[in-house]
């Protein structure tokens, strides 16, 4: 009688064998049909069977069979016996069925008889870690009586195919985690494109390519280098894209961003380089393209194809993109600061127009750099003047048109810089909100403001009581989670009345997601504090918005209010908003009052409320204590 091949002294298992091991072994075994059906074959020899019969389980569910009556199903038709339910009951255990007919219920010994089995003996093969892999059968076509020796030569075989199916298994698990951790290596796993190490791999190669000149100059240098020869990095970035994650889910979200890197494929063209550099940025490389004018059209048409809205899932989705390009030149010497350039050049990009909508591309230079570090610079001077009491509040008075009074005051932010003296916000607070020191000094601002408030309302005439103080909110503050809180705990610490507090938001931070937009400004409003919508009329936001948002008031934006007297159309818009404001029920507040001529016109429309230079330009709290003694108007 033949033996059974030896079965390795050790467990076979990944943490036992190395992929050298797990390969010798399988020089001597061979592939893995090879060695089951020799085994097959030595177990029908062996138990004298008319055929045996090795089936996988899993994924695999291959049959290997042998024997001189080894009947057609067997290599053609294997589903025959997955479909007879046979396998379930020796996957479960040993099984010994002298006669089918008589020890299999119907309709499995009806399923048996139509196979061609009348006896069979199975054995579950069992992985090391105890999981079944398949079964090993001896069957017969007539009744057989099986014995103790017959099971336990059967258990020593199905012990050989376990050993001989699982360094093949370990095997492939260990060639397939080689070749994923090379491609994740070198790819971005949700995109399938090129990971930050493969551009700046190929980026580097780029521009240490030789520029000799056709003639043979050796002495050619970048600057002389020909057109073709300029190498050419797009930088990318979707615009806001954490509010499609946030309306549409993440699912959604990341199956936008490989419909991205499939887009930027077909329009770079087989031999760019594309790689998705995390989040929301992607970047193209090009490595020879023959003029700086080519380069910025492909960029435009990178930007403009993007943009178009996408049809995903039923959702229409728009996009804006901001793209910053960079040059090869001779101070590009390394690959990353050729990337950061064309980095720093879709920050601008993107700066220029607020985020909002995709703007013009921009090229690297080193205007952009110095911009970078003078921006850099501010950023850490800013949480430096957090720490040193280098901002300051002043406050712009509102005054209503009718009885000329003070009923509140605009928290307005400076900063008293050591060395450039006092800064308004437009020169700093674009800086602040790029980086989280924005919420910092939004807390400040809100606390620092509210303890005046305090100050003059605490004990103060009835008038004086009522006053309210309006804040503004940065694009950050707005759809930041603990905001809410923040103003919340701020009221109690003062003692003020939560409706004493105007937040002020702009268009531009609710028209990216009016929907969004309206549920936190809701949740604002439910702890007490007025919204009111800043600076309306200065975009291309709808009246609608008045309806749609759930708001206190509006303020009109003060280069509107100061067209009305030159420009018929200005003076049509100013007084609809008025006209819907009132209707709504809303506070109105004219901004940039600066003539008596404007003020009669807003008196006239129907406003109740404005501020600017006709009566106070933004002063410290000393001055606006003085004239809430006084009616300075």
């Amino acid at each position: 009688m033949a033996s059974p091949t030896p079965v390795p002294e050790r467990r076979i298992g990944p943490d036992f064998y190395s992929a050298a091991e797990l390969e010798a072994l399988l020089a001597v075994h061979g592939p893995l049909a090879a060695a089951m059906e020799r085994l097959v074959s030595l177990a029908a020899m062996a138990l004298r069977a008319p055929f045996a019969i090795v089936v996988l389980t899993g994924d695999d569910r291959r049959c290997f069979g042998a024997g001189p009556a080894l009947p057609r199903w067997a290599t053609h038709d294997t589903g025959a016996l997955w479909r007879s339910g046979l396998l379930e009951p020796i996957a479960a255990g040993p099984v010994e069925w002298r006669d089918t007919t008589r020890d299999l219920p119907s309709p499995q010994s009806t399923a048996a008889t139509a196979l061609g089995i009348r006896s069979l003996l199975g054995v579950p093969i069992r992985a090391s870690t105890g999981k079944v892999v398949g079964v090993f059968c001896a069957v017969d076509p007539q009744p057989v009586i099986w014995n103790a020796d017959d099971l336990e030569m059967l258990q020593q075989f199905a012990t050989t195919a376990a050993a001989d199916w699982e360094i093949r298994h370990n095997l492939a698990a260990k060639r397939a985690t080689e070749q994923w951790r090379e491609y994740s290596g070198s790819h971005d796993v949700l995109t399938g494109l090129a990971n930050r190490a493969v551009l700046l791999d190929r980026l580097r190669v780029a521009i240490a390519r030789p520029t000799v000149r056709a003639s043979g100059d050796a002495s050619s240098t970048l600057s002389d280098m020909p057109p073709e020869d300029l190498v050419a990095v797009f930088f990318l970035d979707v615009n806001d894209f954490r509010l499609v994650n946030e309306r549409f889910g993440h699912l959604i979200g990341d199956r936008l961003l490989a419909l991205i890197g499939q887009r930027l494929r077909q329009i770079a063209g087989p031999t760019a380089t594309v790689a998705r550099l995390g989040g929301d940025e992607f970047a193209v490389l090009i490595e020879r393209i023959a003029a700086p004018e080519i380069a910025v059209e492909m960029a435009r048409r990178i930007r403009t194809n993007l943009s178009q809205p996408t049809d995903l899932e039923g959702e229409t989705i728009s996009l804006a993109i901001s793209v910053g390009l960079a040059l090869s030149t001779p101070a590009a010497e390394l690959p990353e600061h050729m990337l950061r350039g064309a980095d720093l050049a879709m920050a601008h990009a993107k700066r220029s127009d607020g985020g909002d909508v995709a703007t013009e591309p921009v090229v690297f230079d080193w205007k952009l750099a110095a911009e970078a570090r003078n921006r850099l610079r501010m950023q850490e001077e800013l949480r430096q003047a957090l720490d040193g009491d280098e901002l300051v509040l002043h406050y712009m008075p509102i005054v209503s048109l009718a009885t000329r009074r003070i009923t509140g005051v605009e928290a307005l932010l400076r900063w008293d810089h050591p060395r450039r003296g006092l800064l308004a916000p437009h020169e700093f607070l674009d800086v602040a909100e790029e980086v989280d020191v924005i919420l910092d000094v939004g807390r400040w601002v809100l606390a620092e403001a509210s303890r005046q408030l305090h100050r003059w309302t605490s004990g103060s005439a009835h008038s004086e009581s009522q006053l309210t103080l309006a804040v503004n909110l940065s694009a950050r503050q707005f759809v930041a989670e603990e905001f809410a809180k923040d103003v919340e705990r701020t009221m109690s610490d003062f003692g003020l009345r939560p409706e004493s507090l105007v937040l002020e938001v702009t268009e531009r931070a609710v028209s990216s997601n009016v929907a969004r937009a309206a549920g936190v400004l809701a949740g604002l409003r439910a702890q007490g504090s007025k919204i009111h919508l800043d600076d309306f009329g200065a975009g291309s936001s709808p009246l609608g918005y008045l309806e749609q948002l759930p708001l206190d008031g509006v303020k009109i934006d003060h280069e509107l209010v100061g067209r009305m007297g030159r420009d018929d159309e200005a003076r049509r818009l100013v007084r609809s908003i008025v006209s819907m404001a009132r209707e709504l029920r809303l506070d109105i507040v004219a901004e940039g009052i600066s003539s008596t001529s404007d003020l009669k016109v807003l008196q006239s429309l129907g406003c109740t409320h404005g501020q600017g230079q006709l009566f106070s330009p933004a002063v410290p709290a000393s001055a606006i204590t003085a004239m809430l003694r006084t009616l300075p108007w």
